[in-house]
C-alpha cells in the first residue's frame, strides 16, 4: 500500500501531459529559432562593438547582456512546452489587469532614457525589464480567451466592438505613459488582427482599416503641403522627415539618411561582417532599431533577403502548427504570435528603409533588448506546445 502511493505522488509530480519527447517537437521551428538567435547575436555584436567601447570600454558588454537574455529566454521558452494553455488561460482576467499594473510600475520606478521612462530595473540581474514587452504576450492570450469565449458574438456588431475596445486601456497606458507610440500600435495591430482572423464578417475590419488608411493619408498630405515648423510635435516633425529626409533639420531626417546610406554603400554582397563604418558615429543605435541597416551595409542586400526569407519559414512553420489546430483557443494564441512577430519585423524593415516614419521598433530576434527577446521566446514556448498537442491528438 506504501508503495502504491509513493507512485501516485510521483506520477502526480510527473504527468504524462508534461513530459515531451523529441519526436514531438518542431525541430524545424526550432532549428530556424536557434539559426536567427545566433545570427542576432553574430550581426549585434559586430552592430554594437564600437558603441560599446565608446559607452562601457567594452566592446562586449551588449553581447554578454543579450546572451544572457536568449539563455533565460530559451530556458523559459522550454519550460513552457510543459504548461497546457488551459493553465494560464483560467488567469486571462488577472494578466489582463496585471499588463495594466506593470505599465504603472514606471511612473515611481522607471529609467529614464532617450528622453522616455519605459523600463524597470530587475534587481539583483542588472537587467531593465520592459514593461511593453510583458504586456505583448499577456495581450495574446487574453485576447485567445476572450475571442473563444465570444464564440460567434464576435460576427455580431457588439462582438467586433468589444474586440476593438478591449485592448483601448492597454494600448492608452503605453503610449501617454512610457511615451511608447510603436508598442501601443504593435499591441492594437496584434489584437486587431486575431480579431480579424477569428471573424467571419470582414466589413466591419475593412472599413476600420480603410478609415485608418484614409486618417492617415490626409495627415501626411497636410503635412506634405502646409510644412511643419520647429515647434510642431516631434510625431509630426517626423512625419515630414520621413517625407524630406533630405531636407529636413530634424534629428530622426538624419538618422534616416545615414540608414539609406548603409544600405546603399553595401551593395549587393556588402562589405563583410564587421566592415560597416555607418555604425561608429553616423547611426544612433546600431545594434537595436538600426540594426538591419547594418546588416544591409556588412552582408549586402543577399544577406538582408536572406533573412527576411528566414522570417517568412519562421512564419510558416508556425502557421503549419496553427493550421492542424481543432481548438480554436489555441489557433488564436498562435495567431497572436504569428501577428506579433509580422507585425514587429515589418515595422522594423519599412522605418529602416524609409518606408514609414521613422519609430523606435526592434527587429525580433537579432536586435539587442533582453525584454524583446525573453517573452518572444516564452510565445514560442507556447506555439510549440501546441504543436505538441497536434502531435499527441489531444485537440
Amino acid at each position: 500500500m506504501a508503495g502504491e502511493a509513493k507512485k501516485k505522488k510521483l506520477n502526480l509530480l510527473f504527468k504524462p501531459e508534461l513530459k515531451v519527447r523529441p519526436e514531438e517537437l518542431d525541430l524545424n521551428l526550432v532549428g530556424i529559432l536557434i539559426f536567427l538567435l545566433c545570427f542576432g547575436a553574430l550581426v549585434m555584436f559586430s552592430a554594437s562593438s564600437s558603441v560599446a567601447v565608446r559607452d562601457w570600454g567594452s566592446e562586449t558588454h551588449y553581447l554578454k547582456k543579450q546572451l544572457q537574455a536568449d539563455l533565460i529566454g530559451l530556458v523559459l521558452m522550454f519550460a513552457m512546452l510543459t504548461v497546457p494553455q488551459r493553465w494560464y488561460r483560467n488567469y486571462f482576467a488577472f494578466l489582463y489587469f496585471f499588463s495594466c499594473a506593470l505599465v504603472l510600475l514606471v511612473i515611481p520606478f522607471g529609467i529614464d532614457s532617450h528622453g522616455a521612462s519605459r523600463w524597470v530595473q530587475i534587481p539583483g540581474l542588472g537587467m531593465n525589464f520592459q514593461p511593453a514587452e510583458a504586456a505583448k504576450l499577456f495581450m495574446i492570450i487574453f485576447m485567445a480567451t476572450m475571442i473563444d469565449r465570444l464564440g460567434d458574438d464576435i460576427n455580431e456588431l457588439h462582438g467586433f466592438g468589444v474586440i476593438l475596445a478591449l485592448p483601448i486601456p492597454i494600448c492608452a497606458e503605453i503610449l501617454f505613459i512610457t511615451k511608447n507610440l510603436s508598442s501601443a500600435i504593435i499591441i492594437y495591430g496584434i489584437c486587431f488582427v486575431m480579431g480579424f482572423i477569428a471573424s467571419e464578417k470582414s466589413k466591419y475590419f475593412y472599413a476600420i482599416m480603410g478609415a485608418a488608411a484614409a486618417a492617415a493619408l490626409i495627415l501626411v498630405l497636410v503635412v506634405n503641403n502646409s510644412g511643419v515648423s520647429g515647434n510642431a510635435g516631434f510625431r509630426l516633425r517626423r512625419i515630414a522627415a520621413w517625407l524630406h529626409p533630405e531636407t529636413s533639420t530634424d534629428a530622426t531626417a538624419h538618422q534616416t539618411l545615414q540608414g539609406l546610406y548603409a544600405i546603399g554603400s553595401g551593395g549587393l554582397w556588402g562589405k563583410g561582417l564587421g566592415q560597416s563604418v555607418q555604425k561608429i558615429s553616423n547611426l544612433p543605435e546600431p545594434h537595436n532599431d538600426m540594426i538591419f541597416n547594418v546588416i544591409c551595409e556588412e552582408l549586402g542586400l543577399v544577406g538582408a533577403w536572406a533573412l527576411m526569407i528566414m522570417f517568412v519559414i519562421l512564419l510558416w512553420r508556425m502557421y503549419t502548427i496553427a493550421a492542424n489546430t481543432k481548438k480554436k483557443y489555441e489557433f488564436m494564441l498562435v495567431t497572436g504570435v504569428m501577428a506579433h512577430i509580422a507585425i514587429q519585423t515589418v515595422m522594423n524593415i519599412a522605418v529602416a528603409t524609409n518606408s514609414m516614419p521613422n519609430t523606435g521598433v526592434s527587429l525580433p530576434f537579432v536586435s539587442y533588448g533582453g525584454s524583446s527577446v525573453l517573452f518572444l521566446l516564452i510565445e514560442v514556448g507556447i506555439v510549440l506546445r501546441v504543436g505538441i498537442v497536434n502531435y499527441r491528438g489531444e485537440g
